[in-house]
Parts: C-alpha cells; structure tokens; sequence
C-alpha cells in the first residue's frame, strides 16, 4: 500500500500546522500540558536552545542521509545508517506528517516499512538522558494517527533512536492502547486535567525539593559540559596535527591561542612506590594539610 499525504501544512520555521487556513496543535504541546507540565522548568533556555539547534543539525544530517544518500558529516548520523543497516531497516518516510484532520497534526521523524501493511515508527532522541516514558507516549499517538490516515496500515513496532556521541541506539517501547490515547486527546481539547494510568510514584529520598526539581537541568547541563568538553579535546587535537605538520609551536588570532609543548621525558615521584619500601620515612615526611569540603555530583 502507499502511505496517505496528508493536507496539513507545515511552517518549519514558526514549527506550525494549519489546515485550510485553520491551525492545528502539535503533539509535543499535549504532552508538555498533560504529561510532563513540569519537565524543563528548571533548565535554563540557553541550554535549551543550544540542545534543540544541536537536534535540528542531527536531524537534517539525517534526513539528507535517508532522501539523498548523502553521506553525513556528524558522528550521531553516521552511527544512525550503521545502526538501522544493521537492524535491517528499510525507511519509507522522513518527516511523515499525520493528523487527525481537524485538531492535531504532528511529524514522525521515521517511518520503516516491514511489509505491504505493516510499518515501524521511529523517534530521534539526541538528549543526554532518554525519556522511554515521553517516548512512548508520543509514539503511541503517531501510531494512533497513522493508523487513521491509513487505513488497513498496521503499525507494529514503536522505538527510539537515541543518537548522542557515540551513543547510538534503538529502543523499543511499549504502545499504549488506543482508548487512552483517545481519552488524551479529548480531555486536553477540553482543557481537563488527564489522569495518567501509567504516572510513576514519586521519588522518594533524602535530596531537598528544589534539587529535585532540578533534576532533568542537571543532567543536561552535564550532559553539554561532557559533550562540548569532548568537542574541545576533538578540536585541540586536529590543531596539534597541523601543528607538527606545518612545524610551528604557537599560533594565535585575535581572540585565541595555541602553544604547542615540545616533546619530553618527565620525571615523576612515585609516591605509592617510596611509601611501600621506605614506610617509617614516609610517615616521618607527611604533613597535616586542611582541605576544604567539596560536593561531588555523580550522574547515572
């Protein structure tokens, strides 16, 4: 069967559906109203912003993969080809637009054929953190409109593809049945609270609220620092090449620096070694330093 387009039309710029003039709500909307009304109160907007321009880049080099065979420039695309190669993926649809035709529309990012009826919807993730939870609920309403924009389709399988670094991974998730969808969707049009049956328990533990809520800011933060400190060591290690290449030990512009170190032997103590064979001496030598306390943040 051949997938239905629909007459939606979508401003990518403004990040709009209208329909015959009429403009339609996005799926991401429902979810941030109904699900998770909370999740990036605490995360500043720069890093917000740097994070979704750093999506859009991903997607792009993606899709431009998928429509052009073009091969990408970023590692994150890269490990996507390799990754749905290697599941055996065959994809119909970038960007698939769906909708119910009169209240929401939304794109899905993938569309994989299995069969003549039957299709696999995946989901870009390029977070720090996957959300499986926000996934599936956000699959599972494309997985609703899909079916009814095509009708006789099927679709079987729901999954994300989390692409960060050399991060890269299909997750599957569970779809939530239609009915629950349906009773989503309504109350949001009607500006009822929807009551999750799937909402977790709240965490409990000794960590005050307010950090709590700060939660997802904290593991993005993290997860920019580790990514542009990854991108720094990247970008200082193709200087050095050139560097050695072109024989110079500094060079400079008007806002940066690199000095090049020459190459060396350094002679270092070895401290575990002395204290082991000469331990009373080594005792006699230590001294009492104060040290002021300190937080370490571990993030899983």
């Amino acid at each position: 069967m051949e997938l239905s387009k629909s007459n939606v039309i979508f401003d990518q710029e403004a990040h709009t559906y209208q329909l015959c003039g009429v403009p339609l709500s996005g799926i991401t909307g429902v979810i941030e109203r109904q699900l998770f009304p909370r999740k990036y109160d605490n995360i500043p907007k720069y890093i917000l912003d740097n994070a979704a321009q750093r999506g859009r880049f991903i997607h792009e080099q993606i899709e431009l993969a998928d429509t052009l065979g073009i091969v990408p420039p970023c590692d994150e695309a890269k490990n996507y080809l390799e990754k749905i190669k290697k599941e055996g993926l065959t994809v119909e649809e970038s960007e698939y637009l769906v909708s119910d035709n009169e209240h929401y529309a939304s794109s899905i990012d993938k569309v994989f054929r299995k069969d003549e009826t039957t299709f696999h919807l995946g989901d870009i993730k390029t977070t720090y953190k996957l959300d499986k939870e926000s996934v599936r609920w956000q699959l599972s309403i494309y997985a609703y409109f899909f079916e009814l924009q095509n009708v006789g389709a099927k679709v079987e399988r729901l999954f994300g593809i989390w692409l960060r670094g050399k991060i890269a991974d299909i997750v599957d998730v569970e779809r939530i049945p239609n009915e629950i969808i349906v009773n989503l969707l309504a109350c949001d049009l009607t500006g009822t609270q929807f009551i999750n049956p799937y909402a977790l328990p709240e965490k409990k533990g000794d960590l005050p609220a307010k950090y709590q809520d700060m939660e997802q800011a904290i593991f993005e933060i993290d997860g920019q620092a580790k990514f542009w400190a990854d991108k720094k060591k990247e970008l200082i290690e193709g200087v050095m090449k050139e560097m050695v290449a072109a024989g110079v030990y500094n060079w400079k512009s008007d806002n940066i620096q690199f000095i090049r170190k020459k190459d060396g032997i350094r002679n270092d103590f070895d401290k575990k070694a002395f204290e082991k064979d000469h331990s009373d001496l080594y005792k006699k030598y230590l001294k009492e330093t104060p040290v002021v306390g300190s937080v370490t943040l571990k993030v899983s």
